[in-house]
Order: structure tokens, then C-alpha cells, then sequence
């Protein structure tokens, strides 16, 4: 059986500190996805990671980190079977 996602199955959280082309990166991001969400300035990527959770209000989401630039043929659709609900997909 084949699933099928709409993008707005699961958030995306764009992740950010002080990357010299952060903004650059989420304007482009945006420009793709503008509903992503942004957690900026937390010290620590465990600490952002918390905080980018707490954002989200989907049973799993997409994390982008700010060095990360997505490229136009790129699409978040990949599906987590139930099965692995749990685990972290990297």
C-alpha cells in the first residue's frame, strides 16, 4: 500500500543561531514552504531541538538547519510508517 502525505503533515521547524547565510537560507525556505516555523538564537542544538518541539503540533516534523539551503527538486513528503513512530529519522 502506498501512503500519501500532504505537507502539512508534519511541521517543519527551521533551526538557526548566528550561520553567516541564516536569513538568506529562510527567506528561500519560506519561499518554498511559508509555513515553516523558526527557532532562533537557542544556544545548544539539544536545547533547540526541545524548543523546536514544542512548536510543533504535528506527530512528527522536519528539522532544517540553518547551513542548509533546499534544493528546488526536494520535497518533504516522505511518509514515517506506523511501525516507527517512535524512532528519530535522520
Amino acid at each position: 500500500m502506498t501512503q500519501t502525505v500532504k505537507i502539512l503533515d508534519y511541521d517543519i521547524i527551521y533551526l538557526s543561531y548566528d550561520e553567516p547565510n541564516a536569513e538568506k537560507n529562510y527567506a528561500d525556505l519560506c519561499a518554498k514552504v511559508p509555513w515553516a516555523k523558526r527557532v532562533h538564537g537557542v544556544k545548544g542544538i539539544h536545547q533547540a531541538h526541545i524548543k523546536a518541539a514544542k512548536k510543533c503540533f504535528t506527530k512528527m516534523f522536519w528539522i532544517v538547519d540553518a547551513e542548509a539551503m533546499i534544493m528546488p527538486d526536494f520535497h518533504f513528503d516522505y511518509v514515517v510508517p506506523d511501525h516507527q513512530i517512535d524512532h528519530v529519522h535522520v
